[in-house]
């Protein structure tokens, strides 16, 4: 029993120990420049396929002139292979350099969709965008940055 009481009581110690030392930032952990934007999307099981085909000619796209543009640095997109996922089951990831990438820009707007129309002719944007409203649902976009541990 009394080593029941001592392990209690050292245990209890480490814990309030820790608990003083609160874990800061640039000390303990730096945050990344990079932002990582992630939409969460339910795709319909049946019309993965036909999202993908869509989304490599739109959103890789983007992508692609974004990279250019110097606003992106990466894209991913990940299928879940979850098959009871009840909620999204599709994630597209955008890595930008920095928080600043976002914001707004008229001339960098203009190119981007000056690039996008050279890409793929507006009939074409709206017919590959036509009922995707069936094919998919968004749950949410968040932002993300990387926490590297010291």
């Amino acid at each position: 029993m009394k080593s029941l009481c001592i392990a209690a009581s050292a245990t209890a110690a480490l814990a309030a120990a820790t608990a003083s030392q609160a874990f800061e930032v640039y000390t303990d952990y730096t945050p990344s420049k990079e932002v990582w934007n992630v939409t969460m999307v339910r795709v319909n099981p049946n019309r993965i396929d036909d999202y993908l085909e869509g989304l490599k000619q739109t959103w890789v796209s983007g992508c692609e002139i974004g990279k250019k543009q110097g606003t992106v640095l990466d894209c991913f997109v990940y299928l879940s292979e979850t098959a009871a996922n009840r909620d999204f089951n599709m994630l597209l990831v955008t890595k930008a350099p920095n928080g600043a990438a976002s914001d707004p820009n008229a001339e960098q707007y203009k190119a981007f969709m000056a690039a996008m129309r050279a890409q793929l002719a507006e009939d074409k944007q709206d017919k590959l965008v036509e009922g995707y409203e069936e094919l998919r649902t968004f749950f949410g976009e968040q932002n993300f940055r990387r926490i590297d541990f010291k």
